[in-house]
């Protein structure tokens, strides 16, 4: 399933009380990683039909001149479904996204988001992997590591490009090891180095645990009619022959 990661922009925060749609961005991940190729990117500026408000123009620079001349969003409808169709669509905090999109999918006379792609809400998934903490796409940035300096506005490509970025940093799991990235020094893969083993508390079993597992090993030498594997000696290699010399 292709993944497409997804922000907008808007006039204000209420879709319910007439706030609209000014901008759509998305990022189609390629694999693990995401490209600025223009076949894996869908951008448009959309024309809200309504003022937007000075506060707002500050926080992503679109003014109403500005917008006057591009599309209703009836317009981009079809070329944005065909876009998103099938996919799994990764949105930070998508109860707001969604709410937009879907108010103006009903407006257009088309059905709900949902019903052409699977939706993801990274903020979910970050809020369960960092508790207590802020999960903005800002902070997620910093604690990532992951360059935001060009966001002095937000704009809905750019949150978007940083959004693949976080939500890639976000689900990587053990290739945070860097074992995904290829990280390759003299033909090897570069890892952590693996900690000092006279810090490691080693706890021997008691005389009664050891007795107990004799016991448990009998019970399984009579059910197999042989001797377990757990009683054979490691070093000892098939047929009796010592270990490095069969064959």
């Amino acid at each position: 399933m292709r993944q497409i990661c997804l922000d907008t922009e808007t006039t204000g925060l209420n879709a319910d009380k007439g706030d609209r749609l000014v901008e759509i961005g998305c990022v189609q991940l390629d694999g693990r990683k995401f490209t600025l190729d223009s076949k894996f990117l869908y951008h448009v500026l959309i024309n809200p039909e309504r003022e937007v408000p000075e506060e707002v123009v500050k926080v992503h620079g679109l003014t109403t001149e500005r917008l006057a001349k591009e599309p209703r969003f009836a317009e981009i409808a079809p070329d944005f479904l065909k876009f998103v169709e099938g996919s799994e669509l990764i949105i930070h905090n998508a109860e707001f996204d969604v709410g937009f999109i879907d108010m103006e999918l009903r407006r257009a006379g088309l059905p709900p988001l949902e019903k052409s792609c699977r939706i993801t809400d990274s903020l979910a998934i970050a809020r369960k992997k960092f508790p207590g903490q802020r999960n903005t796409l800002d902070a997620l940035c910093s604690r990532f590591g992951i360059d935001s300096t060009a966001r002095t506005l937000h704009g809905a490509l750019l949150d978007a490009q940083l959004l693949a970025e976080v939500y890639i940093a976000l689900t990587r799991g053990q290739d945070s090891f860097r074992i995904d990235q290829g990280a390759m020094e003299g033909g090897k893969e570069s890892l952590p180095p693996l900690p000092d083993a006279s810090l490691l508390k080693v706890i021997k079993a008691s005389k009664e645990e050891l007795a107990a597992h004799e016991e448990q090993l009998d019970k399984i030498d009579k059910a197999c009619k042989g001797v377990c594997l757990w009683r054979l000696d490691p070093d000892a290699a098939p047929d009796g022959e010592p270990a490095g010399k069969a064959g």
